[in-house]
């Protein structure tokens, strides 16, 4: 799909037909283009993303649709208000007020409660329709890259390895399913002078296991020590489980999989001017780290 010009996308929300605005690039994002629209009798503001180019490969469009609504009725994201499948519109209420999280933000008590209880929310009253845990994301990436005849790290079959004996350990165990984030990128947490928190972009929302959201928070996060890990769980679960930080520490090993083969699908196929091979390197020797700890072990058979 090629990418429609912001012109072309305006005239094609007709709430705005014939109404003064401007129009401004949010310089965000890794894989859209984001525009602040301001009308101006009277004023209004809006958020328009217009899907990135080739996104559709990797990103399920419609499941996005779906878990965006859904996030929205459930009061921890933006309400969705236009879309445009074919030429990949969306329009957003903006969001008055609140800015986007660093990890600094992330590390503020509050915030960091509001974060996990907004999973909570969602997790508590929302399914989608299409299922797809941290093992088929993992197995989408994977069979993407081999088709394309992609390098992968020299020691990929050892990690992929050690993948699938936490695969059978948490399968053993089972899992919940339920509707989830997915990502975790720190910029998509948003938060206002009461530490209000809104999730935006739902792009890799599917039915997963509720502890892969609080892995790819933790992970993204930096909550990766023993207290901290300790202290999510609390939050979310009311109580500490040795069984649960025992499947988020496998999930960091198996999200850092997921992840580090995204970065290289992208570092291939991208336009962005970001070293997404870098990226990929970095995110690969996390998961060798939570996979070389005796942890990893004592995980296997704990969960």
């Amino acid at each position: 799909m090629s990418t429609i010009a912001i012109e072309d996308a305006i005239a094609k929300v007709g709430m705005w037909a014939g109404r003064p605005l401007r129009f401004e690039r949010i310089a965000a994002g890794i894989t859209n283009l984001n525009w602040r629209i301001t009308l101006s009798d009277p004023q209004e503001i809006y958020f328009l993303k217009i899907h990135g180019p080739g996104t559709e490969s990797f990103i399920d469009r419609d499941v996005a649709h779906e878990a965006a609504i859904k996030a929205g009725d459930a009061g921890i994201a933006p309400r969705l208000l236009f879309y445009d499948a074919a030429d990949g519109i969306e329009v957003y209420e903006y969001l008055h007020g609140f800015r986007s999280c660093g990890v600094l933000e992330t590390q503020h008590p509050t915030i960091r409660e509001n974060i996990v209880r907004a999973y909570k929310t969602v997790h508590a009253t929302q399914t989608l329709s299409v299922v797809k845990d941290g093992f088929a994301q993992l197995d989408q990436h994977l069979n993407r890259l081999r088709r394309m005849g992609a390098e992968l790290p020299r020691d990929f079959e050892e990690m992929l390895w050690q993948r699938r004996r936490a695969e059978a350990a948490i399968r053993a165990a089972g899992m919940d399913l339920v509707a989830c984030f997915n990502d975790g990128y720190v910029s998509n947490y948003m938060y206002n002078d009461d530490l209000e928190v809104k999730i935006i972009d739902w792009e890799y929302a599917a039915n997963n296991d509720p502890y892969w959201d609080l892995t790819m928070f933790s992970w993204e996060n930096f909550y990766t020590d023993s207290q901290s890990r300790r202290e999510l769980i609390e939050i979310y679960d009311g109580a500490y489980r040795e069984d649960i930080a025992a499947r988020v520490h496998l999930y960091v090993g198996v999200a850092s999989i997921v992840w580090g083969l995204w970065a290289t699908y992208q570092s291939l196929t991208s336009s962005i001017p970001f070293d997404f091979g870098k990226y990929a390197d970095l995110i690969f020797a996390r998961g060798r780290m939570a996979m070389a700890v005796p942890e990893w072990e004592r995980a296997l058979v704990t969960v």
